[in-house]
C-alpha cells in the first residue's frame, strides 16, 4: 500500500449560532478540495449538509452513511472517500449500544443515538484492504464512551488488515477512553506530535488557541506508520468551516 491520506473532520450541524452552514460550507469544501484527503471521516453533518458539500468536491469524491435517528434523519457519521483511488468492500453502521444493531438505539445516559460506520475499503493501486471506523462519541457520558469503545475494539479485532479510528471523542488525549485506545488497545495516535503546534481541534470558532483540547483524533493499528501529521487551520477572511479543526494524517502500510 503506497501512501494514503486520512482526515478526521467535526462538520457542525447547521446550529443557530451566527455560523449557518450557507457560509460555512463553501469553506469546508475549498479545505477539502485544497487538502484532498483520500479518506474523510466526518461527524455531525445532517443530509442536506452533506449533499451540499459534496456537490462542492472534485468529481471522484464519494460518500456514505445514516442518520443517528435512521435513515436520512439526524446527523451523521459519515464518509466520503476517492473512488479513483479506494472502493469499498463492505459497509456496516450500527449503533453504540447495547443493542448496536437496532437503529436510534440508546445506552448508558447518552445525551442522543451514537453511530458507528465501519467501512472495508480495497487501495486500487495496490488490492491492499481497509478498514475504517469513524464515530462520534457521547459528550455526556464517560460510561457510554468507554463502552462504545469497547464495541470498536470488537470491529478492530475483526479487521483482515490494518484499520484507522476516525472522530470526535469529546474527551482530550489523556482521558480514560483515550488511555483504553493508545494504551490497553495498542493504537497510535498520529498527531500525538504536531511539530509547532500546541493548539487543539476545538476551538468554538475563535481559530488557534494554544491549549485547546484536541478532542479529534486519527489513531492506527500497529501495521500503518505516520508519516506525516497537521491541525488544518484553514479559514477564509477570519471564517471558518467548523468550530472543530480538522486532523490530517498521511500513512502507509508496514509489514
Amino acid at each position: 500500500m503506497r501512501e494514503f491520506s486520512i482526515m478526521s473532520f467535526n462538520l457542525r450541524y447547521p446550529a443557530m449560532d451566527g455560523h449557518p452552514v450557507a457560509t460555512r460550507l463553501p469553506i469546508a469544501g475549498e479545505l477539502i478540495t485544497e487538502a484532498h484527503p483520500h479518506i474523510i471521516g466526518t461527524q455531525e453533518g445532517e443530509l442536506d449538509q452533506l449533499e451540499a458539500l459534496i456537490g462542492l468536491l472534485p468529481e471522484e469524491y464519494v460518500w456514505l452513511g445514516e442518520g443517528h435517528a435512521g435513515g436520512n434523519a439526524g446527523e451523521f457519521t459519515a464518509v466520503f472517500y476517492d473512488s479513483s483511488r479506494f472502493d469499498v468492500d463492505a459497509v456496516d453502521i450500527s449503533w453504540l449500544s447495547e443493542r448496536p444493531e437496532t437503529v436510534a438505539s440508546e445506552s448508558w445516559g447518552v445525551s442522543h443515538a451514537r453511530t458507528l460506520t465501519v467501512v472495508d475499503f480495497r487501495d486500487l493501486d495496490t488490492g491492499s484492504g481497509l478498514r475504517l471506523l469513524n464515530t462520534h462519541l457521547d459528550h455526556r457520558s464517560e460510561r457510554a464512551r468507554l463502552q462504545s469503545a469497547k464495541i470498536m475494539a470488537d470491529h478492530l479485532a475483526e479487521a483482515h488488515g490494518p484499520a484507522v479510528v476516525t472522530g470526535d471523542f469529546n474527551v482530550a488525549t489523556g482521558s480514560p477512553v483515550y488511555d483504553y485506545f493508545c494504551t490497553e488497545l495498542g493504537l497510535t495516535d498520529t498527531a500525538a506530535a504536531v511539530p509547532g503546534e500546541d493548539i487543539g481541534t476545538f476551538h468554538r470558532y475563535r481559530g488557534p488557541q494554544a491549549g485547546d483540547p484536541r478532542i479529534d483524533w486519527i489513531l492506527t493499528t500497529p501495521r500503518l506508520r505516520t508519516v506525516s501529521t497537521r491541525i488544518n487551520t484553514f479559514c477564509v477572511r477570519g471564517e471558518y468551516p467548523s468550530d472543530h479543526f480538522p486532523v490530517e494524517a498521511v500513512l502507509r502500510r508496514v509489514d
